[in-house]
């Protein structure tokens, strides 16, 4: 019976992704368009969606809001997509909007996807469990994305714009920054994250075109990092602390920061102390997490170049100088070349091997492109195998690194329980 939800929701996972709206909007309709009786912060991006959603979720938790969030994809589990005040959905309260959405989807004749019916799920949920507010994270582009089915955001919130997903959005910065600025609303306040030009040349002409407010967040000040966290200013924000580790965090961070201080000039009550104490307590997995200190081993989800880019960063500025062990899984849609390009420099040798993913690239296919690069690269069946053959490599004193996709973290984290 518990898993009869999960079931279901998956089971139409062979539709893929077919953006469009039309058919969220006739789901929505026939469950009574409960995300038109919400306030919304709606984010779009490339990067740093998740973390920076996770950020102002839990400002706005600690400020004493009842707040809904609701990511992509799940480590672990489905239930960790849809979350209020930071608590999963439980079984039963799946099992009860599923049995509801399900009568819903099978009266249309244009059955919705599996991100459809987990973005209605969410919904549902967030309306019945009365929350105050949601902060929603789109799963791939923005206007065309199902979440945009929420007509009148509170806010609107684009994180860094870079080339991903290209097949469905676009070969080029601006078109992709298109398709993200979709979900820019008539009159509805926008705050964007330090952008590539091009990318913030279509946020500036869509806002104008909608009458929206562009807010533009400032550069932060760095201060102190260690492997317990790291501290930063912005504005008047001086030594603000944050778990999460790597510069990049800190600009999701200083995006978070500027959102909150809109909803404070809009009449959300939200204190500085509420913000000191959210950032500080924000998590948010295999996002350049250290898992292990003797080797240390990072558990990274870059997949994408400007991904790649900030890993190499961070990897040099938290060990200086090191030799690291990588292992790797990529999806066949990634520009391999450009999220390699930045690595390779650093890498003693890599691991592949294939994300559970059915656009996932062989792990024989990427060792062979690393290996033509004088990298010397193994492709592996076993993702705890490969952790154990890179803490040969490394030694005690070394570092391993696992990233390229999102979708083997939870194979990574089950490997990892298993050797350490």
């Amino acid at each position: 019976m518990q898993n009869s939800a999960i079931e279901y929701i998956n089971s139409f996972s062979w539709l893929g992704s077919r953006p469009g709206l039309e058919r969220i909007r006739e789901l929505m309709h026939r469950l009574g368009n409960p995300q038109d009786k919400l306030k919304i912060i709606h984010l779009a991006g490339t990067n740093g969606k998740g973390s920076t959603a996770s950020f102002i979720a839990s400002v706005l938790q600690t400020a004493g809001y009842k707040t809904g969030l609701y990511t992509s994809p799940f480590i672990h589990t489905l239930h960790e997509e849809i979350k209020v005040n930071g608590i999963a959905i439980s079984d039963d309260e799946l099992e009860q909007i599923v049995a509801q959405v399900r009568v819903a989807a099978a009266e249309m004749e244009n059955h919705p996807t599996t991100f459809e019916l987990k973005t209605a799920i969410a919904f549902c949920h967030f309306y019945k469990v009365s929350c105050d507010i949601i902060v929603l994270e789109t799963g791939m582009g923005g206007e065309l994305d199902s979440t945009n089915v929420a007509a009148s955001p509170e806010l609107c919130v684009i994180t860094p714009i870079d080339l991903d997903h290209m097949e469905y959005l676009g070969r080029t910065i601006s078109i992709i920054a298109k398709a993200k600025a979709g979900i820019i609303k008539p009159g509805r306040p926008v705050v964007t994250a330090q952008q590539h030009p091009d990318a913030l040349a279509v946020l500036e002409a869509t806002a104008m075109e909608q009458s929206a407010e562009l807010i533009k967040t400032n550069d932060f000040t760095a201060g102190t990092f260690s492997f317990e966290g790291q501290q930063f200013s912005l504005g008047d924000l001086h030594d603000l602390t944050i778990g999460l580790l790597g510069r990049y965090q800190m600009a999701n961070a200083a995006v978070a920061i500027t959102a909150i201080q809109k909803l404070i000039d809009m009449g959300w009550d939200i204190g500085e102390q509420h913000i000191r104490t959210g950032l500080a307590n924000t998590r948010w997995p295999g996002r350049f997490e250290l898992v292990n200190k003797q080797p240390a081993i990072i558990v990274d989800g870059g997949h994408n170049a400007q991904g790649a880019l900030a890993l190499a960063d961070n990897l040099k500025r938290y060990f200086p100088g090191k030799e690291i062990v990588f292992i790797m899984g990529i999806l066949t849609d990634k520009d391999m070349q450009a999220i390699l390009a930045p690595i390779l420099p650093l890498a003693k040798q890599f691991f592949t091997i294939t994300p559970d993913s059915p656009r996932a690239m062989p792990a024989a296919e990427l060792a062979e492109y690393i290996n033509n690069q004088n990298i010397p690269a193994t492709s592996m069946n076993d993702m705890a195998v490969a952790f154990e053959k890179a803490a040969e490599i490394a030694g005690p004193d070394g570092v391993i690194c696992y990233f390229g996709s999102l979708y083997s973290l939870s194979a990574v984290f089950l490997a990892l329980k298993k050797i350490l």
